[in-house]
């Protein structure tokens, strides 16, 4: 019978120890976190979100316009070329990808505007062959527990200067 190796009476000690610090100090800075992982929440939060994503593109004024997309667009490459870009090519989770239509804003209001705004940014950053948009913008309606609706903006990093 193969001998199993016993790391001592110490060993577990101190690795007793060192689980239990992880596990309080993962406890003692949950309400740092937006979504608020191993903190206690007697109820779920009741909100709900509308996402509507636009794309920030340069005028010929130099300035810039926003133009709305139901989640799909059509922008030149680098040779003129039309091609085709979607957000749910990078954008798979069910509520981030819901455009247009309320949903249930699961983990808070607060955990999905995090998510959305680390959504706007990788989209962003992976649109090779754009050369059109200059950012990623997501207007927001929030209905918070059942309250009066409010609106607020996301925006991506700017893609090019």
């Amino acid at each position: 019978m193969p001998r199993v190796l016993d790391p001592g009476i110490r060993a577990r000690t101190w690795f007793a120890a060192a689980y239990v610090a992880i596990q309080a100090s993962l406890v003692l800075t949950a309400a740092s976190r937006p979504d608020g992982v191993f903190s206690f929440q007697m109820f779920n939060e009741s909100s709900r979100m509308t996402i509507a994503l636009g794309r920030r593109v340069r005028t010929a004024g130099g300035g810039t316009t926003l133009v709305s997309t139901d989640g799909a667009w059509e922008a030149m490459d680098a040779s003129g070329a039309a091609r085709r870009f979607r957000w749910s090519d990078r954008v798979r989770d069910p509520i981030l990808s819901t455009l247009g239509r309320p949903v249930h804003a699961s983990y808070g209001v607060a955990a999905q505007l995090f998510r959305l705004q680390k959504a706007l940014d990788d989209v962003a950053d992976h649109l090779q062959g754009d050369v059109e948009t200059r950012a990623l913008v997501a207007d927001v309606r929030i209905w918070k527990n059942g309250r009066e609706s409010y609106e607020t903006r996301l925006e991506s990093r700017a893609r090019y200067p």
